[in-house]
């Protein structure tokens, strides 16, 4: 390996083309000059300068290294403003979270990347399962989940909480007494989310007779945000959503909201990887979705 401290000794040389004004400026002997070219030609097993009095000229060797030595030092230079250069506005934001949320917060993400082009923004609409294993793969950087995750390699911030809301066809009928088995009948649309957030509702509100997700009457599954509320409005099953996905549906006339007695809020953990370090360009969209979903 070469000794850098030579090759930096070679350069001066090089640039000043005296070894008494190359010894000021690097504070040493003009013996310690020369003792470090010798030892760079002893290196290399070759001559790097043609002497002649107390001038020199560069060997096709020495011209050879000279050159080589300014491309690596300008590689390192480039890759030291690299490593040390952290723009906000500037590279890719990789965000995963539920397709309700993604529907709500992206359009705030577009106008922060219309305003700076050299911005990529990336939004995966995930249940939480998929969510958290992409963290942990580093194929996102942040993350918004609605699960507490106990893990060595997580770090989660409460940022929030959701609605959760049982959704009904409009034409249904629920009266005064509205009963699990008359739930049951109509049959559950579920998705990627679904069996999570029906556990969450059902166990509190229909607590005699919801016995767990086996006890369900599923009549179809879809993980399109945009489509699990379509069969519900043509009548063919109910589903469980969060509040802002409901009310983003464009034919709010063909559904219902169920009263419920007991009004079940799901939590919202801004999710990322503990040890990993993110870019300042992530500031601005923590920041965003903090203040959107407090």
């Amino acid at each position: 390996m070469i000794n850098q401290k030579h090759l930096n000794t070679f350069i001066k040389l090089v640039e000043t083309q005296h070894f008494t004004q190359t010894a000021e400026l690097l504070f040493m002997t003009q013996p310690g000059v020369t003792q470090h070219i010798k030892k760079l030609e002893k290196h290399f097993n070759t001559l790097l300068l043609a002497r002649y009095g107390k001038q020199f000229e560069l060997t096709l060797a020495g011209e050879e290294l000279y050159q080589t030595a300014l491309a690596m030092r300008g590689l390192e230079e480039q890759l030291n403003e690299q490593i040390n250069h952290d723009e906000m506005t500037k590279g890719v934001c990789s965000i995963a979270c539920s397709g309700a949320l993604a529907h709500f917060l992206y359009p705030h993400f577009v106008d922060r990347q219309t305003e700076y082009s050299e911005l990529n923004v990336f939004v995966e609409a995930a249940p939480n399962k998929n969510i958290i294993e992409d963290l942990l793969n580093n194929e996102v950087d942040l993350g918004i989940v609605t699960i507490e995750t106990v893990h060595e390699q997580l770090k989660q911030t409460l940022i929030g909480v959701e609605e959760l809301q049982l959704v009904l066809p409009a034409m249904v009928d629920v009266g005064e007494e509205f009963t699990f088995t008359d739930l049951n009948n109509i049959g559950f649309i579920n998705h990627p989310d679904g069996l999570h957030f029906a556990e969450k509702v059902l166990s509190e509100n229909f607590k005699a007779d919801y016995k767990g997700p086996n006890s369900l009457n599923i009549k179809g599954y879809v993980n399109q945000l945009q489509q699990i509320l379509l069969p519900v409005a043509k009548g063919v099953g109910f589903t469980i959503l969060p509040r802002r996905a409901i009310e983003q549906f464009q034919q709010p006339s063909l559904l219902q909201v169920l009263a419920l007695e007991s009004l079940i809020q799901d939590p919202l953990y801004l999710t990322q990887k503990r040890y990993r370090q993110l870019p300042r360009r992530y500031d601005w969209f923590e920041h965003k979705i903090k203040q959107l979903l407090s």
